[in-house]
């Protein structure tokens, strides 16, 4: 019984606070070489030799499997919330990049992550960057 009370505690000192600003992404590194994108989740580096998109050194996807980039609205209590940078590997397989506050840069973040990974990819095939 003292461990459900402190479990309820605990949830109740959670659930009162509020919630927290993601921080902002920050695209750290943008050249030939390849992308770097700063966020709470991690340094993800699209390498433009390799043509893969890594997260914190651990590869996550080459450029090829990546079928999209979408920015989506997460909303929060009902109230508009903060945006959210999705890399869509497939129908079940996604990689959250980031999120921030910000719309503008949210999809100026998602634009040259496209950008990056369809420029090395695939010549002349145009990837999908979609709103949910």
């Amino acid at each position: 019984m003292p461990r459900l009370l402190e479990s309820i505690a605990g949830l109740s000192l959670r659930l009162g606070r509020p919630r927290q600003a993601p921080r902002p992404l920050l695209i750290a590194r943008d050249d030939p070489l390849g992308l770097t994108i700063e966020s709470r989740r991690g340094t993800f580096e699209v390498d433009h030799r390799h043509r893969t998109l890594s997260r914190n050194g651990r590869v996550l996807a080459r450029f090829v499997d990546i079928k999209s980039v979408q920015v989506r609205e997460e909303a929060t209590d009902g109230l508009s919330g903060h945006w959210s940078i999705w890399a869509l590997l497939g129908p079940m397989n996604r990689v959250k990049i980031g999120d921030t506050d910000d719309d503008v840069h949210a999809s100026t973040v998602a634009a040259r992550l496209s950008a990056s990974v369809v420029s090395q990819s695939r010549p002349r095939q145009r990837m999908l960057m979609s709103g949910s």
